[in-house]
């Protein structure tokens, strides 16, 4: 097994065989990764050899001395020499040489998969007894995986309200559906108290299971007394004409009595013409009377 942490890269690479595990992965690692191989070239030169000088021989003895001859044979032959050793090594270099060539061998799209991310803009429209806990949440969270529900839970956190349990702490009541549908965004609570804090929460299940949990605290109104539905009351009783209500009620007086006459021609109408097509259709007697003279 080889085990490799990149520099840049926050996961760890693991390796066993022909198979390559990331581990600690995030969404953010997702993309199109390479495999890339090396493939060792060898680089060959041809070379020319490079023919041996003629040795020099004595044609004109009586021109050219023994003495002049000698230097000159004896630099040829170094230089030759040398040239030879420069084309002997720079063979052995170029024949040696090695160069690595990159190239992709496959290309695989990874996609990271996680449980679902918070839900956003979670807030309570609280009345005394009821309310409405709406949320938004964005598709681009879900995870990888569609969003099969929501869950969401609330319980009563208000201090005056002594919990039942030995951890100091309300129990949390399911919201009923348990499972909400995914494209639901607002659900209705019912039996709540009346100026009573709680705490609500919420979040989103996957295939990978459940997302990241949001919460939110809200009150409810007080109840409304007698003494302050008056109190509200009392002005627009204080300004109120009472010829405004017998006007209104003048009005639907009479438009109740024009809808009673209009029925009662309709009525009247439908029967004459019923009494008129019996006597037309009813079959007529002839008698006939025979007189004896």
């Amino acid at each position: 097994m080889l085990m490799l942490q990149l520099a840049n890269a926050p996961f760890l690479l693991l390796q066993t065989g022909r198979v390559l595990v990331l581990r600690n992965v995030s969404s953010s690692d997702s993309g199109i990764y390479v495999c890339f191989a090396t493939v060792p070239l060898t680089t060959t030169v041809k070379t020319t050899p490079i023919p041996t000088l003629p040795s020099t021989t004595m044609t004109k003895a009586a021109t050219t001395s023994s003495q002049q001859q000698q230097p000159i044979e004896e630099d040829a032959q170094q230089q030759h020499e040398q040239k030879l050793q420069e084309e002997r090594e720079l063979e052995q270099k170029q024949v040696n040489e090695e160069k690595q060539k990159y190239e992709a061998i496959q290309r695989i799209r990874l996609t990271v998969r996680t449980t679902p991310g918070p839900v956003t803009q979670l807030y309570f429209k609280a009345s005394t007894i009821l309310g409405f806990l709406i949320w938004r949440f964005n598709k681009t969270l879900s995870g990888g995986y569609p969003v099969r529900s929501f869950t969401a839970e609330y319980r009563n956190v208000s201090y005056h309200v002594q919990p039942t349990n030995a951890s100091y702490e309300h129990e949390w009541t399911r919201m009923d559906p348990i499972n909400i549908a995914p494209n639901v965004r607002q659900m209705e609570v019912y039996r709540l108290a009346p100026n009573t804090t709680y705490e609500f929460r919420i979040w989103a299940n996957n295939e990978m299971g459940s997302g990241e949990v949001v919460t939110t605290n809200v009150t409810t109104l007080p109840e409304t007394k007698e003494e302050d539905l008056i109190r509200l009351l009392k002005p627009d009783l204080d300004n109120f004409d009472p010829r405004i209500w017998i006007v209104a009620v003048s009005i639907v007086l009479g438009t109740l009595v024009i809808l009673a006459i209009g029925l009662c021609i309709v009525l009247s109408k439908e029967c004459y013409q019923s009494t008129q097509m019996g006597t037309a259709n009813s079959p007529t007697a002839i008698t006939i009377t025979e007189y004896k003279s």
